[in-house]
């Protein structure tokens, strides 16, 4: 893909709105030639199809994540700022995409959908810096990096599963808010 395209933007950001909105299964190359006043053969000259718009929609959405949690690091010395900025970003950045396109993206194209799970573990593992940042700062309990890193990722792994979401009949924001909960103040009620 050619990097900076304005005709390859146009046609990402009319893919996108209507893929978040319908998931990937529903949009047809004529809607988003439709929407863009574009003949579908321009768009074929710039892409394949729609699996090629798809993920060059997810390429570009982690291009924007990163750019994003690496300002938050950039901005801020605090672990815990870090990791609230940064699961704000996350939360606000990812949720759309989880109501519908991120649904099908398992069963449509699941090579795409394992780039996209290596892409999220990879960002989670960077919170165990966070965590021993967080301890020695006294901000955090004393607590093992690696397993508060380990479960954190097991529990983000179950609710980025789309047919869980589907199942709980939850958005993922609402999941990732409970997984935060958790996470940080445990499931134990506090006495008072």
């Amino acid at each position: 893909m050619i990097k900076n395209n304005p005709t390859q933007e146009k046609i990402l950001n009319a893919a996108e709105k209507r893929m978040v909105k319908f998931g990937f299964r529903k949009v047809t190359m004529d809607e988003i030639a439709l929407d863009l006043h574009m003949s579908k053969n321009t768009i074929y000259k710039l892409f394949v199809g729609k699996e090629e718009i798809a993920k060059g929609l997810v390429k570009r959405l982690q291009q924007q994540l990163n750019t994003g949690l690496d300002n938050i690091e950039k901005a801020q010395n605090d672990p815990l700022r870090i990791f609230s900025d940064s699961i704000l970003l996350l939360r606000k950045q990812l949720g759309p995409w989880f109501d519908h396109f991120f649904r099908e993206i398992p069963t449509e194209l699941p090579g795409l959908w394992e780039e996209f799970l290596h892409f999220r573990n990879e960002k989670i593992l960077s919170i165990r810096s966070l965590v021993e940042k967080g301890s020695k700062n006294g901000i955090f309990r004393r607590v093992n990096p690696s397993i508060a890193t380990e479960a954190y990722l097991g529990a983000v792994k179950a609710i980025t599963n789309p047919r869980f979401l589907e199942q709980e009949n939850l958005t993922f924001e609402q999941a990732l808010d409970v997984v935060l909960d958790l996470w940080s103040n445990g499931i134990l009620k506090t006495k008072g």
